[in-house]
């Protein structure tokens, strides 16, 4: 029988309910489960909820509504505009105020606005980008599951029947999964990972790509430059993506590759919905804390001398591997995990791992999801959200 495929416009309908309403203006190593009696579990489920690295990302958008400045000057040849986003700093208690840049940006000279309705764009974002995160404190930030579980109303036939989930790890090297990946009705691809000669055991296949903001950062002042547009979708500019924010700054990034799209050359960029943020960030901080009690011993409590609060973070897999849990009816996961000498990325020579991440703790809620779906924290808390089958492959 003939494989059916949802159409694009399916996803994009499906990533309009992942997005904040100022888009407008995700072979594992083997190991045993560490629980906990429900009076340690509902402790480290109320440390988890403290979220240093959100109250950070808060504080930094605050301070670029309240004192951000932009300001372009031509280059060389007048080909393109140099743009500063700045913010004001004192050297010491004496000194006098001066400004910084907080990013440096190249930008065309037609598609993208002046300076001064530039600035006004990006504090009108970053104004709905506050108010979200201030909205979401205190709130069941779990229900977003059942958002997305019902995709507002919409029957659950319309879910996405299967949807792959492909992590970048080197032990897919040689797997030979390509085809079995491109099957699933919904393919997941994280942070612009390259297929091109690893079809065979990645796939071929993309329905959305999901990034976080660094990813776009790093590539669109480059090819906004050279192209005239924001060349940051390697699977067709036609495959959505969805990006969460890892500075505030780089909403300016967002609205500026929105500002060089074209109907031709379109640029189907979303921001994720803030408690899909939340609930991500919970999740991956609750694992970690558990994992820290099971190996070191010591108290939950004492886990922030190993971890920097503020810029402990969640990586852009295992965010994806959540919102494929409320969009989807099966739901299998490619390239999660590692092996003795295997790469980080398949796709590139890097080894090591990211400090900022906790992937055995990460590890963990793969397994989890698979074999005790029941005990996986927060998603009990979304009325009526059910985890769906999660199967794991190397």
């Amino acid at each position: 029988m003939k494989r059916r495929h949802l159409p694009p416009v399916l996803v994009l309908l499906l990533l309009s309910l992942l997005a904040l309403p100022y888009r407008r203006h995700l072979f594992l190593p083997r190991g045993p489960s560490q629980y906990y009696a429900s009076g340690d579990d509902a402790l480290l489920r109320r440390l988890a909820a403290s979220d240093a690295g959100g109250d950070q990302v808060l504080s930094e958008a605050a301070a670029l509504l309240a004192n951000a400045s932009v300001t372009s000057f031509p280059s060389i040849g007048n080909r393109y505009r140099l743009l500063y986003l700045r913010l004001p700093y004192r050297g010491n208690d004496t000194s006098a105020p001066r400004k910084r840049a907080v990013s440096r940006l190249r930008v065309p000279f037609v598609t993208v606005p002046d300076d001064g309705p530039l600035l006004a764009a990006f504090r009108a974002s970053l104004r709905s980008f506050v108010l979200a995160h201030r909205l979401r404190r205190g709130s069941n930030v779990a229900a977003v599951m059942g958002d997305l579980a019902g995709l507002l109303g919409r029957p659950r036939r319309e879910h996405f029947p299967t949807c792959a989930v492909v992590g970048n790890s080197g032990i897919l090297l040689g797997s030979g999964r390509g085809a079995q990946i491109d099957a699933h009705d919904l393919v997941v691809r994280l942070n612009n990972a390259r297929v091109a000669g690893y079809a065979a055991d990645v796939g071929a296949k993309t329905s959305l790509s999901f990034v976080n903001s660094n990813i776009l950062h790093y590539c669109a002042v480059r090819s906004a430059v050279a192209t005239g547009g924001c060349a940051c979708h390697p699977y067709g500019r036609a495959v959505p993506m969805a990006m969460y924010v890892c500075q505030p700054a780089h909403l300016l990034d967002a609205l500026i590759c929105n500002a060089t799209a074209t109907p031709a050359s379109p640029f189907p960029l979303l921001v994720t919905d803030v408690r899909l943020d939340a609930l991500t960030a919970r999740i991956a901080k609750y694992y970690s804390l558990r994992r820290f009690v099971a190996t070191t011993g010591e108290p939950a409590s004492n886990w922030a001398r190993r971890h920097d609060e503020r810029f402990f973070h969640y990586s852009s897999g295992l965010q994806a591997v959540v919102m494929a849990l409320g969009v989807c009816d099966e739901v299998s996961l490619f390239g999660f995990g590692k092996a003795a000498g295997a790469k980080h990325h398949y796709h590139t020579n890097q080894k090591k791992e990211l400090d900022l991440h906790d992937y055995e703790a990460e590890y963990q809620f793969y397994r989890d999801l698979q074999a005790r779906p029941e005990t996986v924290p927060f998603l009990d808390e979304a009325p009526g959200f059910k985890v769906p089958p999660v199967k794991l492959y190397w």
